[in-house]
Protein backbone atom coordinates (compact mmCIF):
# COMPACT_ATOMS: atom_id res chain seq x y z
CA UNK A 1 0.00 0.00 0.00
CA UNK A 2 1.47 3.22 -0.99
CA UNK A 3 1.92 6.20 1.63
CA UNK A 4 0.42 9.13 1.06
CA UNK A 5 2.51 12.38 -0.11
CA UNK A 6 2.71 13.99 3.07
CA UNK A 7 3.79 11.04 4.68
CA UNK A 8 6.93 11.02 2.03
CA UNK A 9 7.08 14.50 2.63
CA UNK A 10 7.50 13.92 6.74
CA UNK A 11 9.99 11.07 6.49
CA UNK A 12 12.28 12.90 3.81
CA UNK A 13 12.01 16.12 6.24
CA UNK A 14 12.59 13.70 9.07
CA UNK A 15 16.09 12.22 7.63
CA UNK A 16 17.10 15.69 6.39
CA UNK A 17 16.92 17.01 10.32
CA UNK A 18 18.53 14.11 11.30
CA UNK A 19 21.34 14.54 9.11
CA UNK A 20 21.67 18.22 9.10
CA UNK A 21 22.04 17.33 13.58
CA UNK A 22 24.43 14.66 13.20
CA UNK A 23 26.59 17.05 10.46
CA UNK A 24 26.09 19.85 13.20
CA UNK A 25 27.67 17.51 16.28
CA UNK A 26 30.91 16.87 14.56
CA UNK A 27 33.21 19.00 15.56
CA UNK A 28 35.16 21.00 12.64
CA UNK A 29 37.84 22.71 13.95
CA UNK A 30 40.16 21.51 16.31
CA UNK A 31 42.99 23.58 18.10
CA UNK A 32 46.42 22.74 16.87
CA UNK A 33 48.02 23.10 20.30
CA UNK A 34 45.12 20.30 21.84
CA UNK A 35 47.18 17.88 20.16
CA UNK A 36 49.81 17.58 23.26
CA UNK A 37 47.61 18.58 26.33
CA UNK A 38 48.59 15.79 27.84
CA UNK A 39 52.33 17.07 27.99
CA UNK A 40 51.49 20.18 30.08
CA UNK A 41 53.48 20.62 33.18
CA UNK A 42 56.52 19.22 30.93
CA UNK A 43 59.45 21.39 30.61
CA UNK A 44 59.87 23.03 27.11
CA UNK A 45 63.10 20.85 26.94
CA UNK A 46 60.75 17.51 27.52
CA UNK A 47 58.25 18.66 24.88
CA UNK A 48 60.80 19.42 22.14
CA UNK A 49 61.96 15.92 23.18
CA UNK A 50 58.79 14.36 22.53
CA UNK A 51 58.05 16.17 19.25
CA UNK A 52 61.53 15.20 17.49
CA UNK A 53 60.55 11.61 18.56
CA UNK A 54 57.56 11.33 16.88
CA UNK A 55 58.57 13.20 13.95
CA UNK A 56 61.31 10.41 13.90
CA UNK A 57 58.70 7.96 14.16
CA UNK A 58 56.46 8.66 11.92
CA UNK A 59 59.48 8.87 9.51
CA UNK A 60 60.58 5.88 10.10
CA UNK A 61 57.01 4.34 9.72
CA UNK A 62 56.63 6.25 6.12
CA UNK A 63 60.05 5.92 4.91
CA UNK A 64 58.81 2.25 3.58
CA UNK A 65 55.43 3.40 2.63
CA UNK A 66 56.48 6.37 0.37
CA UNK A 67 56.15 6.38 -3.00
CA UNK A 68 55.51 9.64 -5.22
CA UNK A 69 52.76 8.02 -6.68
CA UNK A 70 51.16 6.58 -3.37
CA UNK A 71 52.10 10.54 -1.97
CA UNK A 72 49.67 11.55 -5.04
CA UNK A 73 46.95 9.00 -4.39
CA UNK A 74 46.67 10.12 -1.06
CA UNK A 75 47.33 14.36 -0.83
CA UNK A 76 43.40 15.09 -1.53
CA UNK A 77 42.59 13.55 1.77
CA UNK A 78 45.47 14.15 3.49
CA UNK A 79 44.55 17.53 3.02
CA UNK A 80 40.67 17.08 3.84
CA UNK A 81 41.68 15.91 7.42
CA UNK A 82 44.49 18.81 8.25
CA UNK A 83 41.67 20.71 6.73
CA UNK A 84 39.77 20.07 10.84
CA UNK A 85 42.98 21.79 12.18
CA UNK A 86 43.58 25.47 13.04
CA UNK A 87 46.86 27.28 13.76
CA UNK A 88 45.66 30.32 14.46
CA UNK A 89 45.11 32.62 11.52
CA UNK A 90 47.83 32.43 10.13
CA UNK A 91 48.20 30.34 6.42
CA UNK A 92 52.03 30.44 6.97
CA UNK A 93 52.46 27.90 9.52
CA UNK A 94 50.13 25.48 8.08
CA UNK A 95 52.23 25.87 4.52
CA UNK A 96 55.40 25.80 6.17
CA UNK A 97 54.38 22.85 8.13
CA UNK A 98 53.29 21.10 4.84
CA UNK A 99 56.46 21.73 2.80
CA UNK A 100 58.50 20.80 5.53
CA UNK A 101 56.88 17.38 6.31
CA UNK A 102 56.66 16.58 2.58
CA UNK A 103 60.04 17.27 1.87
CA UNK A 104 61.39 15.19 4.94
CA UNK A 105 59.49 12.33 3.78
CA UNK A 106 60.84 12.81 0.42
CA UNK A 107 64.65 13.03 2.14
CA UNK A 108 64.35 10.05 3.74
CA UNK A 109 62.97 7.89 1.26
CA UNK A 110 65.63 9.09 -1.13
CA UNK A 111 63.50 10.38 -3.87
CA UNK A 112 66.01 12.67 -6.27
CA UNK A 113 68.94 11.00 -4.59
CA UNK A 114 68.35 13.82 -1.75
CA UNK A 115 68.66 11.44 1.72
CA UNK A 116 68.89 12.56 5.17
CA UNK A 117 70.10 9.74 8.05
CA UNK A 118 67.32 9.18 10.73
CA UNK A 119 67.20 10.15 13.60
CA UNK A 120 66.50 13.82 12.45
CA UNK A 121 67.56 16.13 15.99
CA UNK A 122 64.65 18.67 16.39
CA UNK A 123 67.33 21.64 16.32
CA UNK A 124 68.22 20.68 12.97
CA UNK A 125 64.54 21.12 11.24
CA UNK A 126 64.83 24.31 13.53
CA UNK A 127 67.46 26.18 11.94
CA UNK A 128 67.46 24.36 8.35
CA UNK A 129 63.93 23.54 7.38
CA UNK A 130 61.81 26.09 9.03
CA UNK A 131 61.84 29.72 7.04
CA UNK A 132 62.95 32.81 8.51
CA UNK A 133 59.49 34.23 8.27
CA UNK A 134 58.31 32.24 11.07
CA UNK A 135 58.38 34.08 14.38
CA UNK A 136 59.67 32.39 17.52
CA UNK A 137 56.39 32.17 18.90
CA UNK A 138 55.23 29.73 15.49
CA UNK A 139 58.20 27.52 15.55
CA UNK A 140 56.71 25.18 17.87
CA UNK A 141 53.30 25.26 16.15
CA UNK A 142 55.25 24.51 12.84
CA UNK A 143 56.60 21.57 14.52
CA UNK A 144 53.23 20.03 15.41
CA UNK A 145 51.93 20.89 11.96
CA UNK A 146 54.71 18.51 10.99
CA UNK A 147 53.65 15.72 12.91
CA UNK A 148 49.96 16.12 12.64
CA UNK A 149 50.85 15.95 8.33
CA UNK A 150 53.49 13.13 9.33
CA UNK A 151 50.81 11.28 11.47
CA UNK A 152 47.92 12.09 8.69
CA UNK A 153 49.69 11.00 5.26
CA UNK A 154 50.89 7.81 7.46
CA UNK A 155 47.45 6.94 8.37
CA UNK A 156 45.79 7.55 4.84
CA UNK A 157 48.91 5.13 3.24
CA UNK A 158 48.11 2.41 5.83
CA UNK A 159 44.52 2.72 5.37
CA UNK A 160 43.56 3.28 1.82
Amino acid sequence: MKKNLNEYVDTIHSTIEDKIKTIRAIEYHYELTSLINSSKGLSKTEVSTIMESLINKYLELLKPLYSVEKHKQVSKEVDEITDFFSAGNDDTIVSEGDLIADDLIAKVAGRNNRKITLPIKIEFIKDYCISSIITPKEVDKVLLWIILRLSTIYFCLTNK
